[in-house]
């Protein structure tokens, strides 16, 4: 019996930017196709429009109707933007926001209610998927960039700098800490990952003294294999990053800089600490390409294989903590001590 493929939801993003050649391009390899069954929310138009514009390769491209199921070996479109929508590649204009954002909308639905597996977001500008999944909650996902085993978390995401201190609490980065080792323990299998935390300051501050430095110390009195505060600079200057499972960065240029400059923009972000698997490529609109051929898909790639890899490492977790073996006692007091597995 063939294994079953993991149905890969895509939201297509903004139709102006660069997510329609991103698809295209990873879609135009057959090898793609063994490893999901891809659903895109978006347009097939769109789609069309940018093949033409940028004399691409022909995809095979299905149209999705309510009620249809999601075919293997093809690119499932499903329709969700106005069949009037205006293509004008690089232009950020308010209908290409609101596509993008119901682009989204739908695929959260729908990865909600079963219809996909996982979910990748393509580059948009107004909302992410938290935010549409769990608007109450948003502040609890963690966002991990990643490339093979570097994994860099964001204590707090895009803030201007200004507010990271403000945003920054003892309980909230030991909340923080203990996600991002929940994250490594069960969606990357990591039995005793260890987890490198930077400082906020070049030098000691304040927050160190009395935030970073109590939220590792709690984090360790825990059982989380947890050091630091490192600071930045001399952290990343070194082979440091190579010793951790994954770093936390107080904010996000603090991470974000260091990944880019490390993997040359091929990377992808992990939404942890969420119910479902989404992930992303680690690259913008980048507007000034849109329609001109130019651009590397293979972040968009990474992210679909980490995507399938994460859904299946859940999986995996789960089957293996359903039935944990009954703890074992001993009867004392007498010489022909017997195990019994009876008892809870």
């Amino acid at each position: 019996m063939s294994e079953k493929k993991i149905k890969v939801g895509i939201s297509q993003g903004n139709p102006n930017g660069i997510a329609s050649e991103l698809v295209l391009k990873t879609f135009d390899n057959q090898a793609m196709y063994e490893m999901c069954t891809p659903v895109v929310y978006g347009s097939a138009k769109i789609l069309a429009i940018h093949r033409k514009m940028m004399e691409l390769p022909l995809v095979n491209i299905s149209n999705m109707r309510e009620g249809d199921v999601p075919g293997n070996g093809r690119l499932n479109v499903v329709n969700v933007v106005p069949e009037d929508f205006l293509v004008e590649a690089g232009r950020l204009t308010d209908e290409s926001v609101r596509a993008a954002d119901e682009s989204l909308k739908r695929a959260c639905e729908d990865l909600k209610n079963g219809f996909v597996d996982a979910l990748i977001t393509l580059p948009a500008t107004s909302q992410d998927a938290a935010e549409v999944l769990f608007p109450e909650q948003k502040d609890e996902a963690l966002k991990i960039v990643l490339q093979d085993t570097l994994r860099i978390a964001l204590a707090t995401d895009a803030v201007p700098l200004s507010e990271v201190s403000r945003l920054l609490s003892l309980e909230k980065l030991f909340e923080r800490i203990k996600a991002l080792q929940s994250a490594l323990v069960h969606d990357f299998l990591i039995t005793s990952p260890r987890i490198a935390v930077l400082a906020l300051n070049p030098q000691a501050g304040q927050e160190e003294a009395d935030i970073i430095r109590p939220a590792i110390q709690k984090a360790t009195s825990g059982g989380v294999f947890c050091f630091g505060p490192f600071v930045a600079d001399e952290f990343f200057g070194t082979d440091a990053p190579k010793k951790y499972d994954a770093i936390l960065a107080m904010y996000h240029d603090q991470g974000m800089s260091a990944f880019q400059s490390m993997t040359a923009g091929h990377g992808s972000i992990y939404t942890a600490n969420l119910p479902f698997v989404v992930t992303a490529p680690a690259q913008g609109l980048c507007r000034e390409k849109a329609g001109k051929n130019v651009c590397d898909p293979e972040a968009f790639r990474q992210a679909i294989y980490m995507a399938v890899k994460l859904f299946q490492n859940r999986q995996l977790d789960r089957e293996i903590n359903k039935n944990p073996l009954k703890k074992q006692y001993f009867e004392r007091g007498s010489d022909n001590e017997k195990l019994d597995l009876t008892k809870e």
